[in-house]
């Protein structure tokens, strides 16, 4: 059964950012009625595992490059905003495709832009200006993956990204250690293990409790489809015969290192991937560097774990910017 739905009207020039571009889309999207002729949870014609997970359908009166009407995805916000589109790419059918998104929250631009990479249709997706700032208010820590390989394309890709974050002296210290095969992240688990069990026996758990802790850290280094040792290069830094100045310079070039890892993060989530920073390399980096051989001058600082995410995590409570801001204006 379709439904027919009607877009909020023309957005004005301070929402669109002044685009003639975004304001065209507005004026097609407000002058044609929305029909869905397949409603979020039915499957697709032609492919029957491949279930649609929002309303789905076009904008009646247009055209497109396969006939039909242009491509709608309707979210679920009450204002049907245009807030995004998508580009496919579909090898099948060799065609290429625009979809509107219309009041599409951050989590369902995520899905359709899960929803639209499988198959044989590789997808980008290309926000509204005006949400600049939601999106990366919007990443989340991720840590349970769906069982896909992430292309290594997308992964130079997220990785060239993080070499434009800012370093002092543009030193540029981050070094990347990218692990996609079982063999390579088996070592770093059984070492990084080890050491860890060492560690919680010292405090005291019960070998039950060490075996639990243990396995769960294992398992999600060998779940995750890709994981990056973000490493900080040691020899590019400064060096001054005092210890004060030599602890800056050390400080200065793990702060390069921890921007370039929020970069790859925020690179990742604009490719639609989840991905999660974890610390524990801190604590055992002569583990890390056995397991993968790196030179003694990279420091380990922290592991990404990225994937397809199986799920987007609820947001956090932030603490309130009068909780943690002061404004000198004397």
């Amino acid at each position: 059964m379709n439904k027919n739905l009607k877009t909020n009207g023309t957005l004005t020039e301070a929402e669109t950012g002044g685009s003639p571009f975004w304001d065209a889309l507005d004026r097609l999207a407000a002058e044609h009625r929305v029909v869905i002729d397949r409603p979020r949870g039915t499957p697709h014609p032609r492919f029957p595992s491949m279930i649609y997970p929002l309303d789905y359908g076009y904008l009646e009166g247009t055209g497109a490059v396969d006939g039909g009407g242009v491509d709608v995805w309707v979210g679920s916000a009450p204002e049907r905003k245009l807030d995004a589109i998508a580009l496919t790419v579909d090898l099948n059918k060799g065609d290429i495709e625009l979809k509107l998104l219309l009041g599409t929250s951050e989590t369902e631009k995520e899905t359709i832009l899960q929803f639209l990479n499988s198959g044989s249709m590789h997808a980008v997706l290309y926000r509204r200006g005006a949400a600049e700032l939601d999106f990366l208010r919007s990443r989340r820590s991720v840590r349970r993956f769906l069982p896909r390989p992430v292309p290594r394309e997308i992964l130079e890709r997220i990785l060239e990204t993080a070499t434009w974050s800012p370093s002092a002296h543009n030193r540029q210290p981050w070094r990347f250690v990218v692990l996609t095969g079982r063999e390579s992240r088996q070592r770093l688990a059984d070492e990084m293990g080890a050491e860890f069990r060492r560690d919680l026996a010292a405090d005291g758990l019960t070998e039950a409790e060490i075996d639990t802790q243990v396995e769960r850290a294992q398992q999600r280094l060998m779940e995750a489809p890709a994981v990056v040792l973000l490493c900080l290069d040691t020899a590019v830094g400064d060096h001054y015969p005092d210890a004060r100045r030599q602890q800056a310079e050390l400080i200065m070039g793990i702060q390069g290192v921890a921007m370039a890892g929020q970069t790859l993060l925020l690179a990742a989530h604009a490719c639609g991937l989840g991905g999660v920073w974890i610390c524990a390399p801190l604590f055992a980096p002569d583990a890390v560097r056995r397991a993968l051989d790196i030179p003694v001058e990279w420091s380990p600082q922290g592991l990404v774990f990225l994937g397809y995410p199986e799920s987007i995590p609820a947001p956090r409570r932030r603490r309130d910017l009068s909780e943690i801001v002061r404004f000198d204006e004397a």
